[in-house]
């Protein structure tokens, strides 16, 4: 089975063909968060580079959040495309869930932190038996000091860029810093994950994206609402 993997979640873009429980190839690219232009080249690029064709894959995958809502939007329409084209199915992945990923095996607990602002992350926990992935805390929005309080005992591994930012803020008994060729989510561990969740696959159109807060734009709509009631 071939399987073409995207990620724009974050301030990377990053690409991915596997076939078969083999990485073929992927493409990583950081360079001022412009995916609306890298995504396509780096995906034509790395076809090319591959001797494949778009009509070539059997599925495809996407990060759905998680996530910057612009990112995600245009991971999701592309692929919704490649899908469309192809005629065949996708599978959505949780971001966190595909950065936690990267510790496949591990012993310990993963707990990967998007960057939310406000003072908040985007995290969840796992844990691995063998390659099986158990959440234990689902998706949401808290503080460092909340998600700490809650891990702090055993060996805990933090990953993602929320940790890069509120490193200094995370306390417990056991802590690990992933490196930062694992501190990011990486198409090649989407296009894994979602092979492992190949009977999940669904119509391009039923793929959307997980929101675990309103844009800024929604909110201050609100707000500006709120304010013209109150007078």
């Amino acid at each position: 089975m071939k399987i073409l993997a995207v990620d724009t979640s974050s301030f990377p873009a990053s690409a991915a063909v596997a076939e078969d429980n083999v990485i073929l190839g992927e493409y990583v690219i950081r360079n001022k968060k412009k995916h609306s232009q890298n995504l396509m080249v780096m995906v034509e690029r790395l076809l090319n580079d591959l001797d494949m064709d778009i009509s070539e894959m059997d599925m495809f995958a996407v990060t759905v959040g998680p996530g910057s809502f612009t990112g995600l939007r245009i991971g999701i329409s592309t692929v919704r495309a490649f899908a469309q084209a192809a005629g065949k199915p996708v599978v959505g992945i949780n971001t966190l869930e595909a950065l936690a990923y990267n510790y496949v095996g591990s012993s310990a607990v993963v707990i990967p932190m998007l960057d939310a602002r406000r003072e908040e992350v985007f995290t969840a926990a796992y844990c691995f038996s063998g390659n099986e992935q158990r959440e234990l805390l689902a998706p949401t929005v808290m503080t460092v000091d909340e998600i700490s309080e809650l891990f702090s005992d055993g060996i805990v591994i933090y990953t993602g860029d929320g940790m890069l930012k509120h490193r200094e803020e995370i306390t417990g008994e056991d802590v690990i810093f992933a490196p930062a060729n694992l501190s990011e989510v990486r198409a090649a561990s989407v296009a894994a994950l979602a092979l492992a969740k190949a009977d999940t696959a669904v119509h391009y159109n039923m793929i959307t994206p997980l929101y675990l807060r309103k844009s800024q734009a929604e909110r201050e709509l609100e707000n500006k609402k709120k304010g013209l009631s109150d007078k």
